[in-house]
């Protein structure tokens, strides 16, 4: 460890241990009441550095760091995080465990997978809700809801839940998980604490009465707009789940509101504030060391995800949120069990992941698309009936898990293909994309509709074939 003083010339000069008399002899014992101050001040800075170092080792160790003394040797290339079989993603399986009052439980319902773009710098959030049907224990085929794993196998035997855990979601997801990390509720609120709270955009008003306390309930509130919420706050926002108001009272809806809540936290550390100020950081770390269990990582780990924090702070990423709900991919992917209450599964059947895989595969591709999820109506507006038929059903296979229907005949007479958005300002990108595909310009609703026609977010008309008409100036001799 290296304590450096920087002191100028003119401190320097003001610092002098002592003056010279008359005869060039130095004032002994003021000398040395100074050189005593100073290392006692010097042996001070050395024992925090040396303390906050070995609190920073202690705690790290605690939760998952695994230290290697050959890592402090320079190496000739920048550290890395573990990344996927593509090398273009990293992904972290973050778990929240329910650990309430007076309960055993050891739910864990709070199950994101988020994805790490190394070519867009884009964060993608996949939740899978806690009722998704899964094959928990790998020692039998039997399917339970999902956030059993963990206690399941804990039960088994200890410290095998989160890597049993991890198998699960990968086999749901499709999705090769590098890291893992498990927080429990008083961490939660303790880690956002420690950051000074953070600001979440509440979307909808709603109120729960019957919020967990204990072996009772309390009731909730929340009006839409932007707040700061202190950890207590954003944890009740994050876990409420009984409001009948504003379509806020399912494990979907809290699934999206943890979503923001981690985004928003994200956005906090990434501050100036928080980045580059070590006391908060040391905080953090503090908060959580006792409510955290992570996979292991190294010295190399700390500095990519350190290098990936700087990095993200300076760029235009965005984050993009999904949940595997009966939503998903058009409603195509997943259904509410029939005979097992509260509980979903893959429409394919128990198991059967295949599908779900390739639609997360589609939403890493291209998350602003998905995120965007328009109603997409094709209509035929000169090609041909039979021709904008057969044109929907090539949208459909190119823009697979969207939104997409043949309405009907609106005219027989236009020309050229039309893309728009029937909302101001909205779907934007998925225009764009569409437009793209369809080798058109027109991305403006065209003057002969006047009426919102069926109230979808995108119309797509398709005109026959434009004529082109080329003037021919004869030449005479």
């Amino acid at each position: 460890m290296e304590v450096s003083l920087n002191i100028s010339d003119r401190e320097l000069e003001k610092s002098k241990p002592f003056k010279q008399n008359m005869e060039g002899k130095p004032k002994s014992k003021k000398r040395k009441w100074i050189s005593i101050v100073l290392t006692l001040l010097l042996i001070s800075a050395l024992g925090v550095g040396i303390y906050s170092a070995y609190k920073g080792y202690k705690i790290t160790k605690d939760i998952g760091f695994n230290f290697d003394p050959g890592q402090l040797i320079e190496k000739p290339k920048e550290p890395e995080l573990k990344k996927d079989s593509t090398g273009k993603f990293t992904n972290v399986l973050l778990v929240g465990i329910d650990t309430r009052e007076k309960t055993k439980l050891l739910n864990t319902d709070v199950l994101i997978v988020a994805s790490y773009n190394y070519e867009t710098k884009n964060i993608v959030m996949v939740s899978i809700p806690r009722d998704f049907e899964a094959q928990v224990n790998p020692d039998k085929y039997w399917f339970n809801k999902i956030n059993s794993s963990y206690a399941v196998n804990e039960q088994k035997k200890e410290g095998s839940g989160l890597p049993q855990l991890e198998r699960v979601v990968e086999g749901v997801t499709g999705m090769e998980i590098q890291y893992y990390a498990m927080i429990d509720f008083k961490g939660f609120v303790d880690l956002i604490d420690s950051v000074g709270g953070i600001y979440v955009n509440v979307e909808n008003s709603f109120t729960d009465y019957k919020y967990p306390l204990g072996n009772g309930y309390q009731k909730v509130s929340f009006t839409s707009g932007p707040q700061l919420m202190d950890g207590d706050t954003a944890l009740k926002y994050s876990r409420s789940r009984h409001s009948q108001q504003n379509g806020e009272g399912s494990d979907y809806a809290r699934a999206r509101r943890q979503q923001k809540v981690l985004t928003a936290l994200k956005d906090v550390i990434l501050t100036s504030e928080t980045l580059l100020n070590p006391t908060k950081i040391m905080g953090m770390i503090t908060a959580i060391q006792d409510n955290i269990k992570i996979s292991e990582f190294t010295l190399d780990d700390i500095e990519a995800g350190v290098n990936i924090l700087k990095e993200l702070k300076d760029s235009t990423s965005e984050s993009y949120s999904f949940v595997l709900d009966p939503m998903a991919g058009n409603k195509s992917l997943i259904a509410v069990q029939p005979t097992v209450a509260y509980s979903i599964a893959p429409i394919a059947g128990l198991g059967k992941y295949d599908n779900i895989h390739e639609y997360l595969d589609l939403v890493l591709a291209n998350p602003k698309l998905y995120s965007e999820n328009p109603s997409i109506y094709v209509y035929n507006a000169g090609l041909g009936s039979k021709e904008a038929s057969e044109k929907t059903k090539e949208l459909k296979l190119h823009f697979k898990y969207l939104n997409i229907v043949y309405k009907q005949t609106l005219y027989s007479d236009k020309e050229g293909i039309h893309v728009f958005s029937n909302k101001d300002a909205e779907f934007e990108y998925s225009v764009n994309q569409l437009s793209k595909y369809l080798k058109t310009e027109n991305i403006l609703k065209p003057e002969y509709i006047t009426t919102k026609l069926n109230r979808e977010d995108i119309s797509i008309l398709l005109g026959k074939e434009p004529i082109v008409v080329q003037d021919i100036q004869e030449s005479t001799n």
